[in-house]
C-alpha cells in the first residue's frame, strides 16, 4: 500500500448502533498506554465511543502511512489531542502520562488527525501534512452546524474548549477562517445523517476520501 499524498484528507467513521465487538475491543484496550487502558476500562457509551475513535484513528494513520500502526504508537497527554509518536519514541509513550515533549520528540513531519463523537456517531479524520481538526454534533440544526465550525478549529489548533468565547463571533468565508493570523480551511461534511460535521485543515484540501467502517470490522487489524 503506497503512502496517500498530502493533499488528500483521509476520513474514517463508524455508527454504534448494532452489536458492540467486546472481545475485539477488549484486545485493542489491552494494547493502549496505561493511563488511557484505564480510562476505557468500564465499557460504558462514553468508553465505547473513544475505542472506536481510537480504531478509526489507526486506520486513517496505516492509510496515510502506508503501514499498520500499532495502539501503542499514539500518546495521549491530558490536555492536549492524541497525537501519533515517532517510532523511535513508542516504548516512552507507553508509560503513564507521556507526552512528545516529554520525550523529546517534536515532529512536525508526522500525520495529524481528529477523533470526534457525538450520538452514536463516530468519526477520525487525518492528513499527512499540516493540522486537522474534526467535530460532529448529533443533529444538524443551525446552532449545531454552525457550531461544528469553531469546535474543529479548537480540535486543529489544539486550543480547546478553553478557548471557545475566542471564536465566538468568527465567520466562514470562501471556505475558510482567519484566527490568529492563521488561515484555516473549512469543509462541512454530510457523512451522518441527521448529524452535522465539519472539518477544519491548516492546508487546503483536493480531495476527501471517507470510509463508512461496520462494527463488525470496526477493531479488524
Amino acid at each position: 500500500m503506497q503512502a496517500v499524498e498530502s493533499e488528500i484528507l483521509i476520513l474514517y467513521h463508524t455508527d454504534l448502533r448494532g452489536q458492540w465487538p467486546e472481545a475485539a475491543a477488549r484486545t485493542l484496550a489491552a494494547r493502549l498506554p496505561y493511563a488511557r487502558r484505564l480510562a476505557v476500562r468500564t465499557g460504558g457509551a462514553a468508553q465505547r465511543a473513544s475505542l472506536a475513535g481510537i480504531a478509526l484513528a489507526l486506520r486513517a494513520l496505516a492509510r496515510i502511512l502506508g503501514r499498520r500502526v500499532s495502539a501503542g504508537e499514539i500518546v495521549f497527554a491530558q490536555g492536549q489531542k492524541p497525537r501519533l509518536a515517532p517510532r523511535r519514541a513508542c516504548a516512552a509513550a507507553a508509560a503513564p502520562a507521556t507526552s512528545l515533549a516529554a520525550t523529546g520528540a517534536e515532529d512536525t513531519g508526522l500525520p495529524d488527525f481528529s477523533i470526534s463523537h457525538a450520538g452514536p456517531w463516530v468519526g477520525c479524520a487525518a492528513l499527512a501534512h499540516g493540522r486537522v481538526g474534526f467535530d460532529v454534533e448529533p443533529d444538524n440544526a443551525a446552532r449545531s452546524a454552525d457550531w461544528v465550525v469553531r469546535e474543529a478549529l479548537l480540535k486543529a489548533t489544539g486550543a480547546g474548549i478553553r478557548a471557545a468565547r475566542q471564536v465566538r463571533t468568527l465567520e466562514v468565508r470562501d471556505g475558510c477562517v482567519c484566527w490568529h493570523g492563521e488561515r484555516w480551511h473549512a469543509q462541512r461534511l454530510e457523512l451522518c445523517p441527521g448529524a452535522a460535521a465539519c472539518v477544519m485543515s491548516s492546508v487546503a484540501v483536493r480531495e476527501l476520501e471517507a470510509h463508512a467502517v461496520t462494527l463488525a470490522e470496526l477493531f479488524d487489524p
